[in-house]
């Protein structure tokens, strides 16, 4: 049973500033997660927070993509939002970045033939954010206009926290998509997914670990065609996580669609996405009630370098009252950069 349930609060952790500047200052915390059984490695929960010094107009949490490459980038997009008066938290989601399990790779552990493993990674990225949350509230850094800004696994975890949680005024999905069936089987990204079905299979002594007719196409995408269906019987969150359906369609964003309020949900779709195949872009669109959409003619990750428009758009979005001066401000940055 998928459960992101979890108990305690945070009282001790260690932060210091990594940067500073005239509009902010850049914070690292760590703190032991309070998921019951982290995989080594996953144990300490990270975030960065971009903090102005000025009283913000808004808080936005960033949730980042499967992986390392786009990291960097999301942070340029904090600091310049940062300037612009907003406070920014970044949390570093388990199995990513500087958080990768022992043994493995950025990214890996959220796709895997083994789906209880893949499940703890699921279930503690909501713990660890909602515990960030949490403890942000406790030293009175919360601000009544927070949004949600969610990229590619980022935003599937979004859907997730937001079926769950009413923290957020607005959630921002950029390139996201869901229906497990098709990633798993069509998403270049998860290459590496079949490629370790194939080693599985071919060996006599590991092919007993494949579960759940992972290692069958077409049944697992029968299995979901027919479940998919049945996803609108659930009454709650609880309920669907405790049901008998298949265990990677409750780690599916689309399984937790529905109780999302769909006025809270802009979905950003990428033209040229190659990495989210169309219909798994689409069934997510249509499961959150088709929701305010938007498509830019990019691919999934080539709008990355672009963060300055990103930036804009998030700070719109938000309602800043002096979008105008912000966007000044944000133009000023970007060309100061560029001498």
């Amino acid at each position: 049973m998928v459960s992101f349930n979890y108990t305690g609060k945070i009282t001790d952790f260690t932060q210091g500033y990594i940067m500073k500047s005239k509009k902010f200052r850049g914070i690292y915390t760590r703190f032991h997660t309070l998921y019951p059984n982290p995989e080594k490695g996953t144990e300490i929960v990270e975030y960065y927070i971009f903090d102005p010094k000025e009283e913000p107009v808004g808080i936005l949490f960033i949730l980042h993509g499967l992986g390392t490459s786009n990291i960097p980038f999301l942070l340029w997009m904090a600091t310049h939002l940062a300037n612009a008066n907003v406070r920014v938290v970044m949390p570093i989601l388990p199995g990513n970045f500087t958080r990768v399990a022992h043994g493995s790779v950025s990214g890996k552990d959220f796709f895997d033939a083994d789906v209880e493993k893949a499940t703890k990674f699921w279930e503690q990225a909501v713990v660890d954010v909602l515990s960030v949350i949490d403890l942000l509230k406790s030293q009175n850094l919360w601000v009544d206009n927070a949004h949600l800004f969610g990229f590619c696994l980022g935003g599937m975890i979004s859907v997730m926290i937001n079926a769950i949680r009413n923290d957020f005024k607005k959630t921002i999905l950029m390139t996201v998509g869901g229906e497990m069936a098709t990633l798993m089987w069509h998403s270049p990204t998860l290459a590496y997914f079949r490629r370790s079905i194939e080693k599985l299979k071919s060996n006599e002594k590991t092919r007993g670990k494949l579960k759940h007719f992972i290692d069958d196409q077409k049944k697992i995408k029968e299995i979901f065609e027919e479940q998919l269906k049945m996803l609108k019987q659930f009454k709650s969150v609880e309920e669907m996580q405790s049901s008998n359906i298949h265990p990677y369609l409750k780690l599916d964003p689309i399984a937790y669609a529905q109780f999302v309020d769909r006025e809270k949900i802009i979905f950003v779709e990428a033209l040229f996405d190659k990495a989210l195949p169309k219909r798994s872009r689409k069934l997510l669109w249509e499961a959150l009630g088709k929701p305010k959409r938007y498509i830019i003619p990019s691919g999934h990750v080539t709008w990355l370098p672009c963060g300055f428009f990103v930036g804009r758009f998030i700070l719109q979005n938000m309602g800043i009252k002096e979008f105008k001066k912000q966007m000044e401000l944000l133009k000023k940055i970007e060309l100061e950069e560029k001498k």
